[in-house]
């Protein structure tokens, strides 16, 4: 009867997921934050320009929530950074 490789692969992919996880926040993460500008057209000659800060270069708010227990870590070992 010939061996089963399913566990090792399981093994591989829960492995491999921490360091995708690891790997996308710092990749998107940019503690100095980042002004981002929306100009919405209100009327034919009214455009108003609201700014927000954000810190990561997509994902918006949903970024934020997915990535808060690394960011919480991480202000913790960079706080001059985050400053």
């Amino acid at each position: 009867m010939k061996e089963s490789r399913a566990p090792l692969l399981v093994a591989f992919a829960l492995l491999l997921l921490p360091v995708l996880y690891v790997g996308s926040y710092l990749a998107l993460v940019r503690p100095a934050g980042m002004l981002v500008v929306t100009i919405r057209v209100m009327g034919s000659s009214n455009r108003v320009a609201t700014g927000s800060k954000t810190h990561y270069l997509l994902g918006g708010h949903a970024a934020e929530i997915i990535f808060l227990p690394l960011e919480f870590v991480d202000r913790q070992l960079r706080p001059a950074e985050w400053k």
